[in-house]
C-alpha cells in the first residue's frame, strides 16, 4: 500500500472508529458505529446511481424510447396481420428490452460497491468478535460482524430512500439535466390496438 493510501486509510479508520466509541456501553457503541457505517455505504451507493443517471441519462432514455417504439410497432403490425413486420419489430424490441434490463441491473449493482470495502474494514476491526444468538440457528450459536452489518445496511437503504428527496440540494445534485427532446412516445398495450380478441395466430 502506498504512503498516500496508507494515510487515507488511517484517517478513514480513525473517523469510523470514533462512532463506535461514541458511548461507553460497548454494545450500544457498536450498534451506533454499524448504523453510521451502513448509512455511509447507502449514501455513497445512492449517489453513484444518481450521478450515473445524471451523466448517462440521455443514453438510458434513448434505449428506453427505442424499446417503446419497437414494441408499439410490433403491436401495430399484429393489428394489421403483418406477420413479417411483427416478427422483425418484436425481435428488435426483445433485444432492446435485454439492453435496458441489463443496464438497470448494472446500475443496481453499482450502488453496492461500498459494501465490500466496509466488510473488509470490519474484518480488520471485529474479526475476532462474536455475538451470541438468543436462539441457536442449528449448531450455530454465535455470529460475526456481517450478521449485524447486512441487515443494518438494508434498513439504512430503506430509510435513506424515504428521506433523500427532502435533503437540501441532494435532489438537485442527482437530478437528470433538463433536455427538451419533444414529446415522448408511450408504450401501447394489446388492448389499445386490438379492439377485437385475436382468435388466430399472426
Amino acid at each position: 500500500m502506498s504512503a498516500n493510501l496508507e494515510i487515507l486509510y488511517q484517517q478513514a479508520d480513525a473517523a469510523l472508529v470514533f462512532f463506535f466509541r461514541l458511548v461507553e456501553n460497548p454494545m450500544l457503541g457498536y450498534l451506533i458505529g454499524i448504523a453510521v457505517l451502513a448509512l455511509i455505504c447507502a449514501v455513497i451507493g445512492d449517489l453513484t446511481i444518481g450521478l450515473a443517471f445524471r451523466f448517462n441519462g440521455a443514453f438510458f432514455k434513448r434505449d428506453n424510447q427505442e424499446l417503446i417504439r419497437m414494441q408499439n410497432k410490433s403491436l401495430l403490425a399484429l393489428q394489421a396481420r403483418d406477420k413479417e413486420s411483427y416478427q422483425a419489430c418484436n425481435q428488435v424490441a426483445n433485444d432492446s428490452f435485454g439492453k435496458v434490463f441489463f443496464s438497470q441491473i448494472a446500475l443496481g449493482a453499482s450502488s453496492l460497491w461500498p459494501v465490500p470495502f466496509a466488510l473488509q474494514w470490519l474484518s480488520g476491526r471485529f474479526a475476532d468478535v462474536a455475538f451470541l444468538l438468543p436462539i441457536p440457528l442449528g449448531a450455530r450459536t454465535e455470529v460475526g460482524y456481517a450478521f449485524t452489518f447486512i441487515p443494518m445496511y438494508i434498513l439504512m437503504r430503506i430509510l435513506f430512500g424515504q428521506v433523500k428527496d427532502r435533503l437540501p440540494g441532494y435532489r438537485r445534485l442527482t437530478a437528470l439535466p433538463d433536455e427538451d427532446d419533444g414529446e415522448e412516445e408511450t408504450m401501447l398495450r394489446v388492448g389499445d390496438v386490438l379492439k377485437d380478441k385475436v382468435s388466430q395466430k399472426v
